[in-house]
């Protein structure tokens, strides 16, 4: 068992999805003025078991493919039966979210199946997302619009205006984590065949698009100010622009230094994590 538990590591991403579903919650709440303890149990429940799942499919896959792991002078063995685990937990996630459906409706069933495609082949064979220049879409797709908006509908049963919006932000702010994770790793990435986008732009174009993301961040927060569709709270946000610049910086001034690199992926890590809470804070602040 202890063996599991570090092979799985309590990596970032093992907690992206649940920032997502939380958010998803409050913006319901929000809308509702009302909570289903039952619904966010299970599916709470649900999203972690898929959570769990995608960290053991990319631990098997990555021993198997040789990634993250080929410039290791000792690297570590990860057991066969870590794939039968993946299976049984997805297994059970999917249970889950059939009973969900029962209770709620098809889309909780669609969220789950689009959910798991992404998940499953992300490193899985045969399409391994990952290795072909698609992994970080799919990621800002899995870790946004799909964990937002199940969630909220969730609740709601219902698709609204600012879900959607918050779904962008959500989505471009994990985009933009997955090109700077993968900056540090370009060398090994390229040398297993992980035709990523980073391998496909190269470093400094890679550095460039990491950029623009964090800038559409920012507008899209504006815009949504602008337009009413968040609540005036959500300004709050632009106080992170300043670590967002330095975070830039340090990616164009160390993309070919991975240590040093590493700053610009902590400090982009911090912006995801306060904007989603400033996100929260505001949903909740201007319940309806």
């Amino acid at each position: 068992m202890d063996r599991i538990i570090s092979l799985i590591r309590y990596r970032f991403f093992l907690f992206a999805g649940i920032f997502p579903y939380l958010l998803g919650q409050a913006i319901a709440f929000s809308f509702r003025k009302s909570l289903n303890w039952h619904y966010f149990c299970l599916g709470f429940l649900g999203i972690f078991l898929v959570l769990i799942g995608v960290e053991m499919f990319n631990e098997y896959f990555d021993a198997k493919e040789g990634g993250d792991r080929i410039f290791l002078e000792e690297k570590p063995e990860v057991p066969d039966y870590f794939f039968i685990l993946g299976i049984l937990v997805f297994m059970l996630a999917f249970f889950i979210g059939v009973y969900l459906t029962f209770q709620i409706g098809w889309p909780i069933l669609l969220f789950s199946f689009l959910g798991f495609l992404g998940a499953y082949f992300y490193v899985g064979p045969p399409i391994r997302w990952a290795y072909r220049g698609l992994g970080e879409l799919v990621i800002a797709l899995s870790y946004g619009p799909f964990m937002v908006l199940g969630s909220y509908y969730l609740q709601t049963k219902r698709i609204d205006v600012l879900p959607l919006w918050i779904c962008l932000i959500l989505g471009l702010l994990i985009f933009s984590l997955g090109i700077a994770n993968e900056i540090p790793d370009y060398y090994q990435d390229k040398l297993v065949g992980k035709r990523n986008l980073v391998v496909r732009l190269g470093r400094k174009n890679a550095v460039k698009l990491f950029s623009f993301i964090l800038f559409l961040v920012f507008l899209v927060l504006s815009l949504g100010i602008w337009l009413g569709v968040f609540p005036f709270l959500t300004i709050a946000c632009f106080l992170l622009l300043p670590l967002a610049l330095r975070s830039i910086i340090i990616a164009r001034t160390h993309y070919d230094s991975p240590l040093d690199f590493l700053p610009a992926i902590r400090i982009t890590l911090f912006i995801y994590i306060i904007i989603v809470g400033f996100l929260s804070i505001s949903c909740w602040g201007g319940q309806r």
